[in-house]
């Protein structure tokens, strides 16, 4: 393979910041690391040749040798004499960050402690009120919410690599830590400069050392017709972008069904949806067909002749749509028997005929029941 330049191999400019220079090494080592390519010769001589390239653009003091005189490493590269340890390593991608997948690689340069490590996004939670039509039938709405996002400066890390190392900050430079456990203290060594007690890396000024910055973006989710008040509905990736790399949280919004006022017609248990709809006297007795409202228009409904006042009639998958999938809830109508109030002669005859030809007595065993004990006289 042709030796070329070290800006060449990774393909960056001359005037390039090491941001940059990291960021285009990040995406060649993915696409030529050998346990990806196994077995081919080519791609594994051109992971080494990056890899030298980022070792020498990374460091200030070695660029700059090699931007005044053109020198290079040895030509014939010696095989690393401590392996990346891959074996075994499962290659799925999704979720991880470079760092994730190649620890070893990053650690040197990453500007944060490797002990560290990725630091996922927190989830994020808005609450949402909707009526109950809303509800039933779903929305697509669009809301404000506040999020974090990863720095682009450092991305994330909160830190960027210094010209010369400093002082640690966490262990004042002792390369220990201290911490009191009851009436004992217990050291071990500082995490952030791994025992070293200096750093090389300076806190970014974009985001002060945090890592990331307050955006207010807007967010338009779908919510399915069916949701009940107290369900969650997820917007995966629109929380807060993680640190150094680490995965972002998720969007939960909160449903919180809350009506100006109580449904004039339907109550909701569930997936299933409850009525009441009044018949008449002579409706009751003789049987009819009547329209009964749904969610999804009317339909009409036989009721059988001498249906009682308080019974119910099931209309299958006609109630509220569920989320498990599958069938809707149903709908239950509640039949109510409007008593006529008869103000003329005549009709105060017809009743008392029709008394005449039914002459049970609905309350016959009221007091046979409360003799025996077995009811209750109400």
């Amino acid at each position: 393979m042709e030796r070329r330049g070290y800006y060449e191999l990774l393909g960056v400019k001359r005037t390039a910041s090491r941001i940059e220079i990291r960021r285009a090494y990040r995406k060649l080592a993915r696409k030529y690391h050998p346990e990806i390519n196994p077995g081919d010769r080519v791609a594994e001589l051109r992971y080494r040749r990056i890899t030298e390239a980022y070792e020498v653009l990374s460091d200030p003091n070695e660029r700059d040798a090699y931007d005044r005189t053109g020198a290079r490493r040895n030509e014939e590269l010696p095989e690393p004499a401590v392996g990346y340890g891959f074996e075994g390593f499962d290659f799925s991608m999704a979720g991880r960050s470079e760092a994730d997948v190649f620890p070893e690689i990053f650690r040197r340069r990453q500007p944060v402690s490797p002990s560290k490590g990725a630091v996922p996004g927190e989830d994020l939670q808005h609450r949402m009120s909707i009526s109950f039509d809303e509800s039933l039938k779903g929305l697509r709405t669009s809301f404000q919410v506040n999020r974090l996002i990863a720095c682009e400066s450092c991305e994330g890390w909160g830190h960027l690599p210094a010209n010369s190392s400093q002082r640690c900050r966490a262990c004042q430079g002792r390369g220990q830590t201290t911490q009191a456990r009851g009436y004992m203290l217990f050291t071990r060594v500082c995490p952030d400069c791994d025992g070293s007690g200096s750093v090389d890396r300076q806190d970014c000024p974009d985001c002060q050392g945090t890592g990331r910055a307050s955006r207010q973006e807007t967010v338009t989710v779908e919510i399915p017709p069916g949701v009940d008040d107290g369900s969650k509905v997820v917007v995966p990736g629109r929380g807060n972008e993680g640190r150094g790399g680490g995965r972002t949280g998720d969007l939960y919004v909160l449903i919180q069904v809350v009506p100006a006022e109580p449904h004039p017609f339907f109550t909701r248990k569930g997936d299933n949806l409850f009525c009441t709809v009044p018949v008449t006297f002579t409706e009751a007795a003789l049987g009819c067909r009547v329209e009964v409202p749904t969610v999804e228009g009317t339909v009409k409904v036989r009721v059988p002749a001498g249906v009682q006042s308080g019974q119910k009639l099931r209309l299958a998958g006609r109630g509220a749509p569920s989320l498990r999938g599958g069938v809707r809830g149903d709908l239950f109508v509640t039949i109510q028997v409007v008593t006529p109030t008869a103000y003329d002669a005549r009709s105060q005859e017809l009743l008392r005929e029709l008394a005449r030809l039914h002459p049970d007595d609905p309350r016959r065993d009221l007091v046979v029941l409360v003799e025996k004990g077995k009811g209750v006289l109400r």
